[in-house]
């Protein structure tokens, strides 16, 4: 199973806590019937209808649906959508579901729940907060749709071709959906590290930045000594404070840039307890984990 399949059940997961969501027997045909999903209302109604009624003596009687199950019918559903490649319905599901949910009770007893909810939500590029009565989702990319499909790709082409970096990038949610962003910081550089180790050549003084450096296309315009200079000489401390602007000397540009986020990941992760102690915060850790989806994804690109 994928990481964004281990993410969709656990969305599932924590929908079916009790109280999470409203228990009527309209409410999963109205979201799946508002994004034109019916036809999995119809597959799976028999998860998702809580109660039947029966007629006798004049009187309708209500009864428990003993199949009632809201974690089996929205993990069966999102199983589907996964396997057809329907990731536009992922999301405009996950997103029509938020209308059900049970704002009174969970600000009341669920509060730690919905937090949970939210970092899942946030990793498959959707942002999902409470405000009054209802819940707000707003999208954490321009362009939404794209950033889903790249995700999703890129985990298939890690868990075939390098496995060792999907066991770190796999690491790094895990750390993230626990709360725990240190661990998640450290478990993206070793992702990084780990990738563009298999780009670095066959030479035994190879390091995980030749790889980086093979992988930019800086190495067709440059030599080894200018890259030793651009991490060495070059590469200042200033230069973070300009992190999204383009290098000034626009030499070793892309390469220098992963190091810089390398760098930043070793002291907010792996070196985050030494001399210079660094506090992470989820949001660093968050950033961390949008960064390194990027490269992977632009590697990928330049590889297939």
């Amino acid at each position: 199973m994928n990481d964004k399949e281990i993410i969709l059940s656990r969305i599932a997961e924590i929908i079916s806590r009790r109280g999470f969501f409203k228990r009527n027997n309209s409410e999963f045909k109205a979201r799946l019937k508002c994004v034109g999903l019916n036809s999995f209302y119809e597959k799976y109604s028999e998860y998702l209808v809580p109660y039947w009624y029966k007629t006798g003596y004049s009187q309708k009687f209500e009864n428990s649906n003993e199949e009632y199950d809201v974690f089996l019918g929205l993990d069966y559903i999102f199983t589907d959508l996964y396997q057809a490649d329907r990731h536009n319905d992922i999301i405009n599901l996950l997103k029509e579901l938020t209308k059900s949910f049970n704002i009174p009770y969970i600000s009341e007893a669920l509060e730690d729940d919905f937090k949970e909810l939210a970092n899942l939500y946030e990793l498959l590029g959707l942002e999902i907060e409470i405000e009054y009565d209802k819940v707000i989702v707003s999208v954490c990319t321009a362009s939404n749709s794209i950033r889903i499909n790249e995700l999703f790709s890129v985990e298939s082409w890690l868990k075939g071709s390098h496995p060792e970096v999907y066991d770190a990038y796999d690491s790094a949610i895990d750390a993230y959906t626990l709360g725990h962003a240190g661990s998640c910081i450290e478990s993206c550089r070793t992702c990084l590290v780990s990738l563009f180790s298999k780009y670095r050549g066959t030479e035994s003084f190879a390091k995980w930045m030749r790889g980086a450096f093979n992988t930019t296309g800086d190495s067709e315009n440059a030599t080894l000594q200018d890259l030793s200079n651009a991490l060495d000489r070059d590469l200042k401390k200033s230069d973070l404070a300009e992190f999204f602007s383009e290098n000034s000397q626009g030499k070793l540009t892309k390469t220098k840039t992963i190091y810089m986020i390398y760098s930043m990941m070793s002291d907010y992760g792996t070196h985050r307890n030494e001399a210079t102690r660094e506090t992470p915060t989820p949001e660093d850790a968050l950033l961390s984990l949008r960064l390194t989806d990027s490269i992977l994804f632009w590697v990928y690109s330049k590889r297939r």
